[in-house]
């Protein structure tokens, strides 16, 4: 699955935060302290072990997320950068506005840093403190001010269907994004995940979930703000201005390998072997830190993937993306009858201008058909 002389993408979870999220599921741990020696440590030892140093070429993207990787002291990025030998490509911080310095910018650019991915979410400080997040509104450009003269590719995450949050609240944090015009906007519906908190609290009858019609106008909004301010949407959830793709996130959407180090972490051989390290700091540091016991399958689980589930990963995969599904590799992988099979469930979605297949090749979802693309895509499964 490498193309050219790449090598596969590199995901390093950092669990720890100062505080968790109302909204967020992710495996971490509100901590106030880290031994941060003993995890870079472990993240080295598994590196060693599970990649192949010896192969040459590129490597297509690093990785830091979380978790807050910028809670990290900059030698730990320093160090996690030349424990990769040879040329990154993409080497991203995932970043929080409040860790944001002057100190903090310099460290990240000196440790090879080339793209910044903060998580702002919105710039309403009420709609913040309701999520639980830590900044607020004049923090974030303020973080964003100071990171600008140090990095020239920028990420900024935006989040619609806040509790309390309404279309103009949401059209004056879209436009204070485009005011300040990073290089690529991930913008993500509110969801209330099983495990969080925020869920709790809505069956408490705490706080209230929009419904659903108010998000899908939010999205129209989104969409159209975006696309007038020159950005391109290329996955239902990211739109970058030209050239600024985001290369990590299009590795999972091409299904490209990759390779996750630290406690949670998920990895894909690009074939039909995925697997991941249990959610477990306290059992990763046992294992991958300095004194550790060298048992990896004590803390890794591992599936091969059936026939079925690779035909629906592929379909929820492309079709989130621009280009959508080539359905002569649909054909390749699975036979022309399945892509038969596939093209006449699609074809009421044609045929109602949510489903586009362009040259007979490209099956895509249109403008319409991204409003719902979540029940067109488990339809076709």
């Amino acid at each position: 699955m490498n193309q050219s002389n790449e090598k596969e993408g590199i995901y390093v979870h950092f669990p720890f935060c100062r505080s968790k999220c109302l909204y967020c599921d992710f495996y971490s741990l509100p901590v106030p302290r880290v031994d941060w020696e003993r995890f870079a440590v472990a993240v080295e030892n598994e590196y060693r072990l599970r990649v192949d140093t010896g192969e040459k070429g590129i490597l297509r993207s690093l990785y830091l997320g979380g978790g807050t990787p910028s809670l990290a002291p900059s030698e730990v990025i320093r160090r996690l950068r030349e424990m990769v030998k040879g040329p990154v490509g993409e080497f991203t911080i995932e970043v929080n506005p409040e860790d944001v310095s002057e100190e903090k910018a310099t460290g990240w650019k000196e440790a090879g840093v080339n793209r910044i991915s903060m998580g702002v979410q919105s710039l309403d400080d009420s709609e913040l403190r309701r999520v639980g997040r830590r900044h607020t509104g004049e923090d974030a450009r303020r973080a964003y001010d100071i990171l600008r003269p140090y990095f020239d590719n920028v990420s900024l995450d935006l989040m619609f269907g806040l509790p309390g949050q309404n279309i103009k609240s949401l059209e004056k944090t879209i436009d204070g994004f485009l005011d300040m015009r990073p290089e690529h906007i991930s913008a993500y519906s509110l969801m209330f995940e099983e495990r969080s908190a925020l869920t709790r609290l809505r069956d408490a009858g705490r706080i209230e979930e929009l419904p659903e019609e108010d998000s899908v106008e939010m999205f129209r909004l989104l969409n159209h703000k975006l696309r007038e301010g020159g950005y391109e949407r290329y996955e239902i959830s990211n739109y970058s201005l030209p050239g600024r793709r985001s290369r990590h996130n299009s590795n999972y959407w091409k299904g490209y390998p990759y390779i996750g180090l630290g406690p949670g972490a998920h990895s894909y051989d690009g074939q039909d072997r995925r697997s991941y390290n249990i959610p477990d700091l306290k059992r990763y540091l046992e294992v991958w830190g300095e004194e550790g016991s060298r048992k990896p399958e004590s803390v890794r689980e591992e599936e091969i993937l059936s026939k079925e589930e690779l035909r629906e990963e592929l379909l929820l995969t492309r079709l989130r993306m621009k280009e959508g599904l080539d359905t002569a590799e649909y054909a390749a992988r699975f036979g022309e009858r399945e892509m038969r099979e596939l093209l006449r469930k699609a074809e009421r979605y044609i045929s109602a201008g949510q489903l586009e297949l362009i040259g007979e090749k490209e099956l895509t979802l249109t403008e319409e058909g991204v409003m719902i693309s979540d029940e067109i895509i488990s339809s076709l499964f």
